[in-house]
């Protein structure tokens, strides 16, 4: 039965180790200089199908008879809450999921034999007996130690043991200080474990935020004082040590017998990570070096613990950088939460956890409008703090601590390069200079005339930190200490309002045309005031707007939708395109959507594509020769003729480069974007990333999404051209929706 439970193979195996850990840290020697090894065999699957044990073996201190027979028997458990094992299941589901036989060996130091132990399920099912034999052999362990041998597998333990996965998983669960601070050293089949380390910024880094300093890195220490556990229930007593009578009594069984009060103490750092990550952010949770809980981002959603929002969560972080992911990172070290028996989650309706999330996110919200609006102080907690120091992810440079070119575009995803670097422990790349040399280039730009002059965006800096001269920056920043510098010129100042919607309140834009002194702008720029009132820059430099068929009005809405969205409970229901359609039907309704504009965008942007191609990239050999159509062929062959006014006798003789690209028609740029998208991404013709993503299915994944923005730009020439305008207003939503992925590929054009 105990078989049954759905432990995953690398579960059971870590059960083993943390049964090993937990002896090791009982009766540790402090200035012993051996480390405490656990060595783990994983057979493969030819050996399961061989019969071949799955070995846990450790040289700690070893067990007695006493102490092999409680170790073994089903439910037993020393109760200490410092142990990783504490329910005393662990051994036995373990070894049942696995197999039918298991042998424990053990000895002590001054032992000179190994006592054991055999267990056959199956054997003790017929005897119907749970008594085993004490068996003996020749001493085994150099010193002492304990050897578990898990075989007479089951069916599914092939599927559970797999030894990548194991030493994936058991890489990404035990914390480097467990390791570290008690010289331990933890082998799968002789390859040791590494620990997954953050690769964060140095602990010198920092910005100003508000004339306050803040760095990097924030320590966590906070002790909560003595607190009574009960050992029978698993349950902390909510009242202090000192506050209960004499007499402890635990609410749940009613007993004093198993009641021990300890000091409970939170430990733990936050940092920022060198790179932003759409996965690779958030807490490690842990529990006496075990990782509970790995890269958790709950503590980025504030939940309503005081009613002050209607108990409506609000969810903050990355707001600012939902395209590039977050960068929040850190240890949370709470050795007093309770885990539940798969040890990949615990009971977070404990008070001691509300207290600690209330300690390290604060009770009000991160963000300062939302907490104001809801009558909450400024947040002063660790996180809060380096949610204002480094919330933002542009522009690069010192202010937000990105890399970036000369140029002044973000160095996103080479940054994450260098994180996979850090990872795989290339020596330049462990320390943080690679970046903060970035981190500097991104502070000059170059003009036309080959000189070098100051970003808008810089900061005067110390060597290895980041301060301001001469002003604070400030979120909200001061009108003598922009952001943005460059002539403006007012349009219009206006309220939107979808309250009755949305259940939000409006937001105020103060709308102006604008032109850059200098730096890479985006088309249309929305610099927060406060959580409902923005400025509003139209970038007229932007190539956007030579293109673009329609005004900035649509783009106003698009980004103003954006906004809505970030403050909405409602994701399902109120998605940005829902949004968008709102604000254009209550703010736009006179506005027909012009069909000829959207096809001749859609058709500027293919032959655009076409052109960049067969001239720009003309004489490149492709990977592979394209596969054209009976009908293909010969439209290549008269185009050619047209064209070159020559005939093509063979059209091997054109078609290995993308030159031949110029003489087939528009849907054929389609078909041939999808078979070759290595040429068009990646910052060749879109800044959307896709040889550089090194996951396939990610890669995959990222190639559907792009197919299907260009097949929406197919849809406005081959079939909303053709529409009447009647089956054009009964399609209108789904132009605006079309519209978006056309606007979105404008928009990443290199």
């Amino acid at each position: 039965m105990l078989g049954q439970i759905e432990l995953k193979g690398w579960q059971c195996i870590a059960e083993f180790v943390d049964n090993s850990i937990d002896a090791m840290l009982k009766e540790r020697e402090e200035d012993s200089a051996d480390f405490n090894k656990i060595e783990v065999y994983i057979p493969s699957p030819s050996e399961v199908k061989r019969k071949v044990p799955v070995v846990i073996k450790d040289n700690g201190v070893g067990m007695d008879t006493s102490d092999l027979e409680n170790s073994l028997r089903a439910g037993y458990t020393s109760q200490n809450i410092d142990n990783l094992g504490l329910f005393g299941m662990g051994f036995n589901i373990s070894t049942a999921r696995l197999g039918d036989i298991v042998e424990v060996w053990t000895s002590k130091d001054g032992m000179d034999h190994d006592i054991g132990v055999k267990i056959n399920l199956l054997e003790m099912q017929r005897e119907h007996s749970f008594e085993r034999e004490l068996l003996k052999r020749d001493k085994s362990f150099v010193k002492s130690g304990t050897s578990i041998e898990v075989s007479g597998y089951h069916p599914r333990a092939e599927k559970l043991l797999n030894r990548s996965q194991i030493q994936r998983q058991l890489n990404r669960i035990y914390a480097q200080s467990l390791l570290d601070d008690y010289r331990i050293q933890i082998s799968i089949n002789t390859k040791q474990i590494k620990p997954y380390q953050f690769c964060v910024w140095g602990d010198e880094r920092y910005v100003i935020y508000k004339g306050e300093k803040i760095s990097v890195l924030q320590n966590i220490h906070e002790e909560f004082g003595k607190r009574s556990f009960c050992q029978r229930c698993l349950i902390w007593l909510d009242k202090r040590a000192d506050e209960l009578a004499d007499e402890l009594c635990c609410s749940s069984c009613n007993s004093s017998d198993k009641i021990k009060s300890k000091n409970v103490i939170l430990r733990g750092w936050m940092g920022i990570q060198r790179y932003n990550h759409t996965e690779e952010y958030g807490f490690n949770i842990i529990r006496n070096g075990r990782i509970i809980k790995q890269l958790n981002k709950e503590l980025f959603t504030w939940n309503d613990r005081y009613e002050r929002n209607n108990g409506q969560s609000i969810f903050e972080y990355p707001i600012d950088t939902t395209t590039q992911g977050g960068r929040i990172v850190g240890e949370i070290i709470a050795d007093f939460i309770t885990p539940t028996y798969t040890k990949d989650s615990f009971e977070e309706t404990d008070k001691l956890w509300l207290d600690t999330v209330d300690l390290v996110r604060g009770k009000a919200p991160l963000q300062p409008e939302k907490a104001k609006d809801l009558g909450f102080g400024k947040n002063k907690s660790p996180l809060a703090k380096l949610f204002y120091g480094f919330r933002r992810s542009s522009p690069p440079g010192k202010r937000w601590l990105i890399p970036g070119t000369s140029e002044g575009k973000g160095m996103y995803e080479a940054a994450r390069e260098w994180g996979l670097k850090f990872h795989n422990g290339d020596f330049d790349y462990q320390s943080d200079k690679v970046w903060w040399d970035h981190v500097v280039q991104a502070e000059v730009q170059d003009d036309d005339t080959g000189s070098t002059k100051p970003n808008p965006f810089s900061i005067t800096v110390e060597e290895g930190s980041t301060t301001i001269s001469g002003s604070k920056f400030e979120e909200e920043q001061d009108e003598n200490d922009e952001l943005y510098p460059g002539k403006k010129t007012h349009i219009f100042n206006k309220q939107y309002d979808l309250s009755e919607l949305l259940n939000e309140k409006p937001i105020s834009l103060t709308v102006m045309k604008y032109w850059p002194e200098a730096g890479s702008f985006p088309p249309i720029i929305f610099d927060g005031k406060s959580s409902t009132k923005f400025d509003v820059y139209v970038n007229q430099s932007h190539p956007l707007f030579r293109d673009f068929a329609d005004g900035f009005e649509d783009l106003l809405l698009m980004e103003l939708a954006s906004k809505f969205y970030e403050r909405t409970y409602n994701i399902d229901e109120f998605t940005v395109t829902r949004i968008y359609y709102e604000l254009k039907k209550k703010y736009a309704g006179d506005t027909m959507l012009s069909v000829d504009n959207l096809v001749l965008s859609a058709k500027t942007l293919i032959k655009d594509i076409q052109n960049f191609l067969a001239i720009k990239r003309g004489g490149e050999q492709l990977k592979a020769i394209p596969v054209l159509t009976i009908e293909e062929q010969e439209n290549l062959k008269r185009s050619y003729l047209q064209i070159e006014n020559s005939s093509l006798n063979s059209i091997d003789d054109i078609i290995s480069t993308t030159e031949y690209l110029k003489y087939m028609d528009l849907k054929h740029v389609f078909k041939f974007a999808s078979q070759f998208p290595e040429l068009l991404f990646d910052n060749h013709f879109f800044n959307l990333p896709f040889s550089t993503i090194d996951s396939k299915l990610i890669r995959e994944s990222q190639l559907d999404q792009y197919n299907g923005f260009l097949n929406d730009v197919k849809w406005f020439i081959y079939e909303l051209s053709e529409y009447s305008d009647e089956v054009v207003q009964k399609n209108k939503s789904l132009i605006v929706r079309n519209k978006y992925s056309l606007e979105l590929l404008n928009e990443r054009r290199s």
